[in-house]
């Protein structure tokens, strides 16, 4: 499985310039703790055949890809066996919703104080 996102318009220039290279450390980064694949390694290797970059997802499930990619691509990964759904980004990440429960250090930590 891969997913393929498409960066919104919202995101901004800088994090744009920066989140290609983000995606390749973080996939050498998972591969150097052995948590790779072959098979993800053959989608990384066929999206950088297209200039674009990807990476196991880390959900623990096996087998799953995210990939910022381009149209073009896509013809070639389902031609190597892979299913691409089309998702989006840009949700918000973790929060804490009822702070008051946490242990006053943990509190103190998370408003950095």
């Amino acid at each position: 499985m891969l997913f393929i996102f498409a960066l919104p318009p919202s995101l901004s220039l800088s994090l744009s310039l920066f989140l290609p290279d983000l995606v390749d450390i973080n996939q050498h980064l998972l591969n150097g703790i052995g948590v790779g694949h072959a098979l993800l390694d053959r989608v990384c290797e066929v999206t950088s055949s297209h200039g674009l970059h990807s990476k196991l997802t880390g959900a623990g499930g096996g087998g799953c890809a995210i990939t910022l990619l381009r149209p073009e691509a896509i013809r070639d990964l389902t031609h190597c066996g892979f299913e691409c759904w089309e998702t989006v980004i840009g949700a918000p990440g973790v929060s804490a919703h009822a702070l008051p429960c946490l242990r006053a250090e943990v509190q103190k930590a998370l408003q950095g104080s």
